[in-house]
Parts: C-alpha cells; structure tokens; sequence
C-alpha cells in the first residue's frame, strides 16, 4: 500500500510540475506599425522643440506619407506631404522617400504599444530627432 500511495504522488507532482505553461510565444508576437499616427512630443537633442508636423502615415502596403504644416509668408501656413517607401527590420524602420532632398531616414523604434510608439533618428549636422506619436 505504501509503494501505491508513493507512486500515486509521484504522479500528482509530475502532473503539477509538467503543466503548460502561460508564454505560448507571447512574446514573439510583433506589433504592427502600420496605420495612421499623430506626432507628439518632439525633441532635438533631449531638447522640446515645437513641431510643424502633423500626421504619418504608414500603409500596408509599404508606402509612407509625412504630412507637414510648414510656415509661409507671414504666419501662413502651407500643408506640405512628402511620401516613400519604408522597410523595418526588428526595431529600424527605413524611409525612402520619393522627393530627393528628404532621402533615406532611418528611426529606431524605442518604444511601441497598440496605441503609441515612440522613435528617434539621425538628423546630419542637428543630432539626434525624437518623436512619440499616437494612434
């Protein structure tokens, strides 16, 4: 009888400790960046600057649009719409943009939620561009 009550604990413990855990790859699941963003808090060099720019734009289909409210004249301001194509791998989202003078941009994603995502990029000659944007 002893040897039964022993084994039949054995076999409860196995069933506990050989339970499915809860991380069925969770974690692997990658958050989309696709869709339409509205620009944030922004800063240059750990610095809030005020920003002109309004939305961006990332579709399914790879093409990015980066709309701008650029001041014109005398307190005029001028929607401006630069659009591209863009790539990611991991946490870089690539931007090439169609206009010439935009080029190529490269963000590193540091933070993204369902409902945010916060990037920074490489201005050449300004330092570093920080931008949180929000769905």
């Amino acid at each position: 009888m002893k040897k039964l009550n022993l084994l039949l604990a054995l076999f409860i413990g196995l069933l506990i400790f050989s339970s499915c855990s809860n991380d069925d790859d969770d974690n692997e699941t990658e958050l989309s960046v696709v869709g339409g963003w509205t620009v944030g808090a922004t800063t240059l060099n750990g610095e809030i600057i005020t920003n002109q720019s309004i939305t961006r734009l990332l579709s399914a289909e790879n093409r990015a649009e980066f709309r701008y409210l650029i001041l014109v004249g005398e307190g005029d301001l001028e929607l401006t719409v630069f659009q591209g194509n863009w790539s990611r791998d991991g946490n870089t989202l690539t931007i090439v943009f169609d206009d010439a003078d935009m080029g190529t941009n490269i963000y590193n994603i540091t933070e993204l939620t369902s409902n945010s995502m916060t990037w920074e990029s490489e201005i050449l000659g300004e330092g570093i561009l920080k931008e949180t944007l929000t769905r």
